[in-house]
């Protein structure tokens, strides 16, 4: 079972049931987050939330990983993989563009390019992706503003559809390459010449 469709029934069931129904893991920020976490033996997706009621809630900050035995060692980049997470998630309010690389830790982070501006208030998306040891990612959605101290999280409303669907963008991202891609497109091609 994919981890958006993992996570869909867990939101379900709190939905439906309460906190007593999923094991939410109340979390000492200002703001009062919960958070649960649903996995398996090739994934896991964590969940942090701050309301919700029977079809959505609001998104603090979501991360979808691999597990290591998941994956065999690879000559896979991480910009590659940031590459991926751009594709997957073009569906965004905001296109995702590559914001900072770091090839020798293999860790990225992609922001909204152009993000989003009401007056002098910029609200944009944030992945930070790693592809070392393990490969993950968080998304997070903030506001800046001239005169803040430091930019926020936007608690975001999100169906349980849009969390479904994000956590499996990220995890089909995350699982494939863009040469994966690249040679079964190059394959249909090629035996629909030959059919």
């Amino acid at each position: 079972m994919s981890p958006g469709k993992q996570l869909t029934e867990q939101l379900r069931l709190l939905a439906r049931d309460g906190v007593e129904a999923v094991h939410l893991q109340q979390l000492r920020h200002k703001n009062g987050t919960v958070q649960f976490v649903v996995h398996d033996a090739d994934h896991s997706a964590r969940l942090e939330l701050c309301d919700y009621d029977r079809y959505s809630v609001t998104l603090y900050t979501l991360e979808v990983g691999q597990q290591r035995s998941d994956f065999a060692p690879t000559t896979v980049s991480v910009s590659t993989y940031a590459a991926q997470i751009v594709r997957h998630l073009s569906y965004l309010e905001e296109p995702l563009a590559v914001w900072e690389l770091d090839e020798s830790t293999q860790v990225a982070q992609l922001r909204s390019f152009p993000p989003q501006r009401e007056d002098a208030d910029v609200f944009y998306w944030e992945v930070t992706l790693w592809a070392n040891a393990d490969r993950g990612a968080t998304i997070t959605r903030y506001h800046w503003a001239p005169g803040m101290v430091e930019r926020e999280v936007v608690a975001y409303p999100a169906t349980f559809a849009l969390i479904a669907r994000i956590t499996d963008s990220l995890h089909a991202a995350l699982t494939t390459t863009m040469n994966d891609g690249l040679s079964s497109k190059y394959s249909n091609e090629t035996s629909s010449r030959q059919g």
